[in-house]
């Protein structure tokens, strides 16, 4: 039954465009997507920053903002990831070229599905305002997302803090992961996976890589 849950939510999220899937054979082990902005060339962009702390969805009827150890190991696993792609970390800084927001689900189950109108997170208010970052009117997903959420399942975009600001501007989203999974026997067996799947993230991103030559 396990296996066939996994082919129909992989065959789910094959729909989606430009999804990079990591298939996996072991029920231990997240499923892991990636889905970049292909018109964008990475290289050019040099600093990021990331908050410090994460979304988490799941616990209660209003998201909350978490800095346990488990929430920060997360983070550090991003960070530690695009730092050795050759970005510089900024932290606090209004004038990084990226951000990066993460949100963790515990024990959701949710089909999602948007493509121009991502504003998904509604049920949810306090999600990642776009204001976080400065003076944006919304987000703007250049590919079209599905997803399914079941157990486990960490949201991550990469946005583009270079563009022009203000009234009416869009926040636009480069690239956008989801790592997903059945839950494990406990919270820190789960946070193990998740930076192993994060890790995986980050190696089937290739094209994010600027430490080599990006033709």
């Amino acid at each position: 039954m396990k296996k066939i849950i996994i082919i129909s939510a992989l065959a789910l999220l094959a729909l989606a465009c430009q999804k990079e899937p990591y298939p996996q054979d072991s029920d231990n082990e997240y499923l892991v997507y990636t889905a970049p902005d292909k018109g964008v060339n990475f290289a050019q962009y040099v600093t990021f920053d990331i908050p410090d702390s994460l979304l988490v969805i799941g616990q209660s009827d209003k998201p909350e903002y978490s800095q346990s150890n488990n929430a920060l190991a997360i983070i550090q696993e991003f960070r530690i990831n695009m730092e050795k792609l050759g970005y510089i970390y900024t932290p606090s800084n209004p004038d990084a070229d990226l951000g990066i927001q993460l949100t963790y689900m515990i024990k959701t189950e949710r089909y999602v599905q948007y493509y121009g109108d991502p504003y998904w997170w509604l049920d949810y208010p306090g999600y990642w305002s776009p204001g976080y970052w400065g003076d944006w009117y919304g987000y703007y997903y250049p590919h079209r997302v599905t997803y399914t959420f079941s157990t486990n399942a960490l949201v991550a975009d990469i946005v583009d803090l270079t563009a022009e600001q203000g009234s009416g501007k869009n926040l636009e989203i480069i690239w956008s992961s989801y790592i997903g999974g059945p839950a494990g026997p406990s919270a820190s067996y789960d946070v193990q996976r998740m930076k192993e799947s994060i890790d995986q993230a980050f190696a089937q991103s290739s094209y994010l890589n600027k430490t080599t030559d990006q033709k």
